[in-house]
Parts: C-alpha cells; sequence; structure tokens
C-alpha cells in the first residue's frame, strides 16, 4: 500500500513482486484490495479521531480498519495488536495513537448517503454512471464494483477436462472454481484459463470459424486468442499481434501448454501495422482505461489521465479495418463502461468508413450478469 502510494505502483504489480507464499499472498490481496475499495469511507471515519498523522501510519490505520470491519473472523484485539507491531518497525512513536484510535473504531462501517463515500469511487465516475443507468440500478452497480467475483474458468475444448474436480459447470459451458487448490492444476495441464464470461462473450460475437484467417490485434495476455483457437478446433490460422515484446514469451507457454498450434506470434503495433494479407475476421480488444474490471483491479479508480484513450482506440481500429477482407467481420471491444471509449469510437469510425456496416453493439454491466465490465461492437465490411 505504501509503495503504491508512493510511487503510483499498481497494486496487482506491488503484490506479484512481494513474492510472498501462496497462502500469505492471498490474503495480502485480500487486505490491500479491501483497503482500496473502501478507502474514502475508512479515511472519512479515521479523520474523526485523529487529525494528523504520518502517511505511513495512516495506512496501518486502514488496514485495520479494513480488518475490523470487513473480516468477520479477525477480533479487535488481534488486528490493533499487528498494527502496533507494524507501527513499532515504522513510526514508534505514532504506537499509542495506533493502538487508541484502532480501540475506539466503531464495530461496523459508518452509514451514509453519500455513494461516491460509501463505495470509495470517484465523484466525477459515478455522475457519468448516473447519467447511463436507470436510478435504482445506482447503488446495486457501485456495490458491483467493491465485490469479489467468481473465478470463472473457461474450458479447453482441444483437451478433455480428465478431472472435473474443484470447479462447477455454468449454465453457458464454463466453470466456476469452487477450490482455489484446483486452479494450478487445471492451468498446468491445459484444461482451461481463467477468464471472464464477458471475455469469452467477444470471442462467441465475432464466431471464428474451423478454416478462418483471423487477426487478434492486441492479443496479450492471450486470453481471447486461446478461445478463438478453441472455437476453430485448430484449423485455419490465428495472427496474434502485441505491441509490448515482453508480454510475448508467456503467450506462447500458454498456447504450447493447451495444445493451441494454429497460432502465429508477433511483435507489432495495431495501430501502425499492416499485415500483407486479409482476414476473414479481426478483433481489436483496445487498450482502455479499465473502468469496467474495478472489482478485480479496484486501484483503477485513481486513475485521471483518460483523454488520451479515445483517440489511440480509433487509431487502432481503423488501421486494423484495413485488413478486413470483403464480407468480413471486425469487432471492436473495451472493458470500460465510460461512452466515450466505447460508442464515442466505434460513430467515429463508422463516420470515416462507410464501408462497415455495424451488426449489433450491447454492453455488459457487472450488476446485471456478474460479469466484467465489457463494451462489445461487431461491425461487416460490406
Amino acid at each position: 500500500l505504501t509503495r503504491c502510494r508512493r510511487s503510483g505502483a499498481r497494486l496487482d504489480t506491488a503484490l506479484n513482486e512481494a513474492s510472498l507464499e501462496p497462502r500469505e499472498a492471498a490474503l495480502a490481496a485480500r487486505l490491500c484490495f479491501t483497503v482500496v475499495q473502501h478507502h474514502s469511507l475508512i479515511d472519512a471515519e479515521l479523520a474523526k479521531h485523529v487529525k494528523k498523522t504520518q502517511p505511513q501510519v495512516k495506512d496501518i490505520l486502514r488496514l485495520g480498519a479494513a480488518q475490523l470491519w470487513y473480516f468477520d473472523r479477525v477480533p479487535r484485539y488481534a488486528l490493533t495488536n499487528e498494527a502496533v507491531s507494524l507501527c513499532k518497525k515504522t513510526a514508534p512513536h505514532a504506537a499509542g495513537m495506533v493502538n487508541a484510535v484502532l480501540m475506539r473504531l466503531p464495530d461496523t462501517p459508518p452509514e451514509t448517503d453519500d455513494l461516491s463515500v460509501k463505495y470509495s469511487l470517484p465523484v466525477w465516475f459515478l455522475e457519468k454512471m448516473r447519467s447511463l443507468l436507470p436510478e435504482d440500478e445506482l447503488e446495486p452497480f457501485c456495490e458491483s464494483c467493491n465485490s469479489i467475483p467468481p473465478v470463472y474458468i473457461q474450458r479447453n475444448t482441444l483437451k478433455p477436462y480428465a478431472d472435473q474436480s474443484g470447479v462447477a459447470l455454468r449454465e453457458n459451458g464454463g466453470y466456476v472454481l469452487t477450490d482455489p487448490s484446483a486452479l494450478e492444476g487445471i492451468l498446468r495441464k491445459g484444461w482451461g484459463l481463467v477468464a471472464d464470461p464477458g471475455a469469452k462473450e467477444c470471442v462467441d460475437r465475432l464466431a471464428p470459424d474451423p478454416g478462418e484467417q483471423v487477426w487478434d490485434v492486441c492479443a496479450a495476455p492471450g486470453g481471447k486468442t486461446l478461445m478463438a483457437a478453441f472455437a476453430m478446433g485448430n484449423k485455419g490460422r490465428i495472427f496474434a499481434t502485441d505491441k509490448e515484446r515482453r508480454k510475448l514469451p508467456l503467450l506462447r507457454e500458454t498456447l504450447s501448454r493447451c495444445g493451441v498450434y494454429n497460432t502465429d506470434i508477433r511483435q507489432a503495433d495495431g495501430a501502425t501495422y499492416t499485415p500483407d494479407k486479409l482476414f476473414d475476421a479481426v478483433l481489436c480488444d483496445v487498450p482502455c482505461s479499465g473502468f469496467g474490471v474495478l472489482r478485480k483491479k479496484p486501484d483503477i479508480r485513481f486513475r485521471t489521465e483518460t483523454a488520451h484513450f479515445p483517440a489511440l482506440q480509433l487509431g487502432i481500429l481503423s488501421n486494423a479495418a484495413k485488413s478486413v477482407g470483403d464480407g468480413g467481420r471486425l469487432l471492436y471491444s473495451t472493458c470500460t463502461l465510460l461512452p466515450e471509449e466505447n460508442e464515442g469510437v466505434t460513430n467515429a469510425f463508422l463516420r470515416e468508413n462507410g464501408g462497415f456496416t455495424m451488426t449489433g453493439q450491447t454492453t455488459l454491466w457487472p450488476h446485471r450478469g456478474d460479469t466484467d465490465g465489457f463494451y462489445i461492437c461487431l461491425m461487416t465490411k460490406k
């Protein structure tokens, strides 16, 4: 938490680089996620008890408050002792104050009608969502942003799922992980991959058929490339590119583990690179602000620089469209809910590219279908 505050590091990056044992890593992640998801409400209550303190001491107080309010099995004396112990290592003079504040906090989170404070969401984002959703859906949406999502497993149809213990089958053919200890084996044996149903919906809408030529423009980390290969039964060809070379080795390793061999991988910038052939289907899952995945990446709520995304997205989409063959499909998707990155981009593209027609578009909302927030737009070249 301190590293994220000081240097702006991503929370998932800071956790990964902490090199903790699996059980400790899981607990640390949940602690940090909880602090970030409820930081406004926690800080509002702490302000009643302490006027000014060192930032790192504030981090310790936030951890204590988060455990008190959102971790049922942690007694107050235990979390207070842990907080005091942490404080003695970093700011010994504040240990008594930390003890006193944590002993005075209420047993449950304070009540408030201010949704921005209650769910620790930026005011500008909350107002944007208010303009897009019916009033009775606004708070359920906010609540979903701070929920703990299921771990969804999309099955690898190229390999028989020999042991289905630790998962529960969903109606759409995917699985929900019921035993976390089963995940390592599922991934290692290539039986499936962790992917949200919203990501699978993108591939389903593109509907790549066996034998087709497909371009996944911004492929890493590779989930949609894999699901396209599953749908194609390893037939045809998938051309997978990504701007960042460092992400490609993991993609190659994952494809190999899952038995996928109909894929060519290349480092390339989707905004400028033009392949030497046309494709039946092109998938543009573009970089975005990420405001549809707040429940998985809670620190995205602190993102303030989003204005540059639409121009970047339109550039990738317009360039990729040049490689769609006659009658081919072009799918644009994001994991954000901001209209300027979604309908704003596809509408601008269609105004400038009369050779394409929109076949359909949809927005997936976390509180409606327990998916990540996704925008999906399918277009066809005349």
